[in-house]
């Protein structure tokens, strides 16, 4: 009988600890939904999709000017540079086209309205034939070494105005460049 009662004992202390243990008051709380989401580094429909220049024929003194209204969409400020990549420049000609890059504000592509606020590449102009079409690809070759570090926010633009020459050299003769330009934003 003392063995029943024992365990009648400890039927009843489980049954109470059981109870008071889901007996509790308890409470919780939460924050809202957290989200992230990235920004963007981009250009507008706007940005040069064709070609600045398309000559042929040309010879000693031949020259040639053309704009480009270059539109910033990113949400993210960003800095933009231009460039030539190495794999972006064919021929030999060249090393014998004399080039100018200036940049400001504008929207006609022959540069009727381009006003110039500064100067990326020959601030000389043409008479100076040590800038070519080659050294500047020599020089500025990629987003480290480009030219111009343009600040761009949201819907900012910027007009980049190129000029070019043919220099009167014989060896020029029978030549031919191609050259892509490429403009990178990478957010500050």
């Amino acid at each position: 009988m003392k063995s029943l009662a024992l365990f009648a004992g400890l039927s009843v202390a489980g049954v109470l600890i059981w109870q008071a243990s889901f007996a509790a008051f308890s409470a919780t709380t939460n924050n809202g939904s957290n989200t992230w989401s990235t920004g963007t580094v981009s250009f507008g429909a706007n940005s040069p999709a064709t070609a600045l220049f398309t000559a042929s024929a040309v010879k000693p003194g031949s020259t040639g000017t053309a704009c480009v209204k270059i539109t910033y969409t990113g949400s993210l400020a960003a800095v933009v540079k231009l460039y030539l990549k190495n794999s972006d420049l064919t021929g030999t000609l060249g090393q014998y086209l004399t080039l100018q890059i200036n940049e400001g504000t504008g929207s006609a592509s022959d540069c009727s309205d381009f006003v110039s606020a500064g100067n990326d590449f020959n601030a000389t102009g043409l008479a100076d034939t040590t800038k070519t079409l080659s050294t500047f690809n020599t020089a500025s070759n990629s987003y480290a070494t480009g030219v111009s570090s343009w600040a761009a926010t949201t819907n900012a633009t910027k007009t980049y105005q190129f000029k070019y020459q043919v220099q009167d050299n014989n060896a020029a003769q029978n030549s031919t460049a191609s050259a892509t330009f490429t403009w990178e934003a990478q957010n500050t």
